[in-house]
């Protein structure tokens, strides 16, 4: 019988499971939270993209960049879309396999490859050539990779007579998931009807007013957890046309992402903002790389990245405008376009000019050792001159020459007069570690946009120490030191001060937060661990030879130590976590060796280097001649150190005879300071070797 206690404890039952079952069913908002990605890629040739303004002189407008930045809740910038010469197949390749390499690495060029219809998907033609030709190179690249990891593969998008982008809709076996073609006006439609059914979908967006209606119809259109991603992938160019767009274009085209989540994006929401990307893959506000868009994909879709992916995930940042990114752009290019070995021969012209002038007006042998002298000081500013003439950006070639070349003769000059032999390299030496340490601790900045930083234009390296600068800081370094020091005896003490200054340097040069070197760290700690045992007090013995043959191994485990420790973040510490075994680490050696032998062979690198090579040869065997002035132990640590640096870089990085050739040249501007040694001359009675 129901009692009435039995009803309410039935009732209560119902009303319990009633309100379970109410919190098990989805909303519809939860039901319509299913993440979405749509990556788009505008496909129109650079030169129908750019609009060139009669009234104004300089870079042409990016109509596209433009278009984006002008998009309520679109972060815009550029986008790295290749490590090497462009070819629109091989940066699709790269993007389905969020990872690249040199292009100097593969074998032969891309093989051809198309879509061919299969059912409802597609399957592409070529494939298996393309992978194992990816698998030669590295273990890391594996094309696929993207659809491959999201559950149900990718749908493809296009219109009809072109797909070519499906390369980047196509799993590990080649097979696109779905695949459809078309007329430009229905793409919104037709990747709005995949979307019920796929998680990603790559589209192919035609140029022309067709193409920018649709791409304005999908960001219009996207859902509340849709993730738009647009990149300017154009066709692959011919290797000589007329009219054909500056490479630039094609290697740092325009880039945007609609919906990714940051702090960033919630504080700025409105267009003009001047919201942009940026990853961990270039730390650059405003630039991305092509291989970051696999990581970000992923992560949008809460799917785990393989460990094979180099990729990083794109971030919204604030602060760069399409204005400012397109004069980036040009800025990049340019210091990549000779400007380096241009302003270094502007310096020793025009040093040779002020010898000329002295020696008119004083007689050849009363300029010759001041000559001399304001020669090497002036290559020793150069470095400096180099960074600061960046924060004007010159648009000019001459311009941006003559400025180095004429402040670092000056500086010289002046340096001559106020610092007697042989002191001046303390100036010199000093203002230049000190004003490339605060640039790498403000991100670098200013080493992007001069001649001796990295070459973004490349997609090699995107911060950090360049292959150009590390053999030139610490002979800096050892140079400094050397006329600070070098009048006095060896000494436990000065020992010291060596280890520490060769620390100090390997830290701001390989720590992921400034130089991010890890082939700087060997340069530095060869370099140091030389001058060291030539300054011991009791001689160079056999327990000094085995700590110094430890030193490399010492300096990588304590860089990678640190960078893990303190979330540095260099390309060491970062290919390590992601090791896959020996194989992978095994690689990252050989590739280096391999590309060292691709830059020895390369233009005019075998003269220089033979020429290089050569030089050390003449200064070894005229050794007793060319640095008799010298006096102490301080000059020849700074001399065999320098050369240390330059041998072991070249045995460790992957541009190796730029290196060697670097330190060379500084090393000849050490003998010609040596050289102007003022004693050299009849008329000076200044002790040899001391100060004044």
């Amino acid at each position: 019988m129901l009692t009435p206690r039995r009803a309410a404890v039935a009732l209560a039952f119902v009303l319990l499971a009633g309100l379970l079952l109410v919190g098990t069913v989805p909303t519809p908002a939860a039901a319509a939270s299913r993440p979405t990605v749509v990556v788009a890629f505008w496909t129109e040739d650079p030169s129908a993209n750019l609009v060139f303004d009669p009234a104004a002189s300089g870079e042409p407008h990016d109509r596209l960049l433009r278009t984006l930045d002008a998009q309520r809740g679109v972060a815009g910038g550029l986008m790295s879309s290749v490590e090497s010469t462009y070819t629109r197949q091989q940066a699709l390749l790269d993007i389905s396999q969020g990872s690249r390499q040199s292009g100097s690495l593969y074998s032969g060029n891309t093989p051809a490859l198309h879509a061919v219809r299969d059912g409802a998907g597609a399957t592409i033609d070529g494939w298996d050539t393309a992978r194992l030709r990816a698998r030669d190179v590295s273990v890391t690249l594996r094309p696929g990779t993207l659809a491959g990891a999201v559950p149900g593969g990718a749908g493809y998008v296009g219109v009809t007579g072109s797909d070519e982008v499906a390369i980047a809709a196509a799993d590990e076996h080649g097979r696109v998931a779905a695949f459809s073609t078309g007329p430009a006006a229905t793409i919104d439609a037709r990747v709005a009807g995949m979307l019920d059914a796929r998680r990603l979908v790559v589209v192919e967006l035609p140029g022309g007013d067709a193409g920018r209606a649709a791409l304005l119809g999908l960001l219009a259109g996207r859902g509340p957890d849709e993730l738009v991603v647009v990149a300017h992938l154009p066709p692959t160019p011919p290797e000589q046309g007329f009219g054909r767009a500056p490479t630039r274009f094609y290697r740092l085209p325009a880039f945007a992402v609609a919906g990714a989540e940051s702090k960033a994006s919630a504080k700025h929401g409105a267009a003009g903002d001047d919201r942009t990307v940026r990853s961990g893959s270039t730390r650059r506000p405003g630039l991305v790389s092509a291989i970051d868009i696999l990581p970000t994909v992923l992560d949008h879709l809460h799917v785990t990245v393989p460990d094979a992916v180099r990729g990083e995930t794109v971030r919204v940042a604030s602060g760069v405008s399409a204005h400012r990114l397109e004069a980036l752009r040009l800025r990049w290019n340019d210091v990549r376009a000779g400007r380096q070995s241009s302003s270094l021969t502007g310096v020793l012209g025009i040093s040779v000019l002020v010898m000329l002038l002295l020696g008119t007006v004083r007689g050849m042998r009363a300029a010759l050792r001041p000559g001399l002298r304001i020669s090497a000081l002036a290559v020793m500013w150069w470095p400096t001159m180099v960074l600061l003439v960046a924060t004007l950006e010159p648009s000019e070639k001459g311009a941006e020459t003559a400025l180095i070349a004429t402040a670092s003769v000056a500086l010289s000059a002046l340096t001559d007069v106020r610092l007697r032999w042989p002191r001046g390299p303390v100036v010199p030496a000093a203002v230049g570690l000190v004003a490339y340490t605060l640039d790498l601790a403000t991100g670098g900045n200013l080493l992007t946009r001069s001649a001796l930083g990295p070459s973004l234009i490349s997609g090699s390296r995107f911060y950090g120490i360049s292959n150009e600068l590390e053999p030139l800081l610490p002979i800096l370094l050892l140079l400094g030191l050397a006329a600070l020091v070098g009048w006095r005896d060896r000494s436990r003490r000065l020992c010291l001060v060596y280890v520490v200054s060769g620390i100090a340097l390997g830290l701001v040069v390989g720590w992921g937060r400034l130089g991010a070197d890890v082939g700087g760290v060997l340069t530095v700690g060869g370099g140091f661990t030389v001058a060291t045992l030539v300054m011991l007090p009791m001689g160079i013995t056999r327990r000094a030879l085995v700590v110094a043959a430890l030193v490399p191994f010492l300096a990588i485990a304590a860089l990678i130590a640190i960078d893990l420790g303190l979330s540095g973040g260099s390309h060491l510490s970062r290919n390590l976590t992601r090791s896959q075994g020996f194989t992978d680490l095994w690689e990252l050696v050989s590739r280096r060796y391999q590309l060292a032998f691709g830059v020895l062979v390369q233009g005019r690198t075998i003269p220089t280097f033979v020429g290089a090579a050569l030089g050390i040869a003449f200064a070894l065997r005229n050794r007793a001649r060319l640095y008799a002035p010298l006096r102490g132990r301080a000059w020849p640590a700074a001399l065999l150190g320098g050369l240390a640096c330059g041998v072991v870089g070249a045995v460790s990085n992957d541009s190796g005879p730029v290196l060697l050739t670097n330190a060379v040249i500084a090393l000849a501007a050490v003998t010609a300071y040596v050289q102007g040694c003022p004693d050299l001359e009849p008329d000076t009675g200044a002790p040899v070797g001391h100060p004044a």
